[in-house]
């Protein structure tokens, strides 16, 4: 009886072990060709095109309060509605998530990569960095050094600097690659007839009401792909109802 009962222990040990490995090996299989990093910077290389799954950009003007979570306020004497730097409409200012924030529009017909806008405010100039603010398009852009909206404040002198536009038109290469997103992924395939080495940059934005979030933009990347091949990226800000694919870039 005794070597029964340690005959159906080591049983139980065996079918244990054997499911764990299979687990793990599914794990490993997962991970295999997948490399992935959301950032919060761009290249100085970049693109714009048709994608599966592209979310419309609204490239008009769009009223403060047509923009869910941006909360305008009133503040006496501020300048809004002015032009900064001959291509920058600032349309509002005010709150977003407890954050000062404001709310402006790219008038010009160029894709900005990257440009500093600041405000003095009673106590100092408020910071808010754009990142990639294509032409014709809104965001809402939140301060990044500590400042928080103030009724008294008189928001004047609007200031551009350390702007840089894009060197090359903008593309998802949809000759290349085939593109798709859900939540958390980002599927790229390679539909043309070359193996590609080194490493393939997706570039997006997340987006309310037609507005860019934040002035953020995040990326993904895949070290390679083979022609034919498909792979899917972890990401931890794509989300197919509410993100836009900008562009992707890759050695050629």
């Amino acid at each position: 009886m005794k070597h029964l009962k340690k005959f159906f222990v080591l049983l139980l040990c065996l079918i244990t072990l054997a499911g764990l490995c299979a687990c793990n090996k599914d794990d490993d299989t997962n991970k295999g060709n997948v490399t992935n990093k959301d950032v919060t910077t761009t290249e100085d290389v970049a693109t714009k095109e048709n994608i599966t799954n592209k979310i419309p950009v609204i490239t008009e003007e769009v009223k403060v309060e047509q923009v869910s979570g941006f909360e305008a306020k009133e503040s006496d004497g501020s300048q809004i509605g002015v032009i900064v730097d001959s291509w920058l409409k600032v349309i509002g200012i005010g709150e977003k998530n407890g954050v000062l924030s404001v709310f402006v529009r790219n008038i010009s017909d160029e894709d900005i990569q990257y440009a500093l806008l600041s405000v003095m405010t009673g106590d100092g100039r408020a910071e808010f960095p754009i990142s990639t603010l294509t032409a014709g398009a809104s965001a809402t852009l939140r301060c990044t050094n500590g400042y928080v909206f103030d009724e008294e404040a008189v928001y004047h002198s609007w200031k551009v600097k350390d702007k840089a536009n894009f060197n090359k038109a903008l593309s998802c290469y949809p000759d290349v690659f085939e593109i798709d997103g859900a939540d958390g992924f980002i599927s790229i395939k390679n539909i043309s007839k070359k193996n590609i080495e080194g490493k393939i940059y997706i570039y997006y934005k997340n987006i309310t009401d037609g507005v860019y979030d934040d002035g953020v933009t995040y990326r993904a990347y895949v070290d390679g792909l083979k022609k034919g091949e498909k792979v899917q990226v972890r990401t931890q800000h794509y989300l197919k109802d509410s993100s836009h694919i900008l562009f992707v870039t890759y050695a050629e």
